[in-house]
């Protein structure tokens, strides 16, 4: 009557269910192409490319991202970058908070550590440490609402 035999349910991500990301140049807002073809990005490029979406990405500007009313991607608050009436440490606690979440929605992504941000002419420059769940460590850095 009951059964004998008990599968045990995987908990690791694989890439077939997080699915094929090509490179993708940012600086010249094309896609990397070897011999004609679409150039299949790793692990690590996945989740830099990943890192990159979240923080060039406006908050729930593009609804591709989402998959119900309650989801949010992307980020808020570049919308108070350029403004002078909010204190920059209120914006960038608020920008430390928004990618935290974001970032750790991203099944390889296991924690984000050592923000620092700091005022720059055009934006706020900001850094951090990425740990996937392999142990491997990212290191970013990048100018956000500039």
């Amino acid at each position: 009557m009951f059964p004998t035999d008990f599968i045990e349910e995987s908990t690791e991500t694989t890439a077939e269910e997080v699915g094929n990301d090509f490179l993708f140049d940012y600086t010249t807002g094309q896609h990397i192409m070897s011999n004609s073809l679409l150039t299949e990005c790793n692990e690590v490029e996945s989740v830099r490319q990943f890192i990159q979406n979240v923080l060039r990405t406006k908050a729930n500007a593009y609804k591709v991202y989402t998959t119900e009313e309650t989801d949010v991607f992307g980020i808020s608050v570049c919308d108070y970058l350029g403004q002078r009436t909010l204190p920059m440490g209120y914006v960038n606690s608020e920008l430390k908070r928004e990618v935290t979440e974001q970032l750790l929605n991203h099944p390889y992504i296991s924690s984000v550590s050592n923000w620092v941000g700091k005022r720059e002419k055009r934006g706020l420059e900001v850094s951090f440490t990425v740990t996937l769940s392999d142990g491997i460590i990212i290191e970013e850095t990048q100018i956000v609402g500039g």
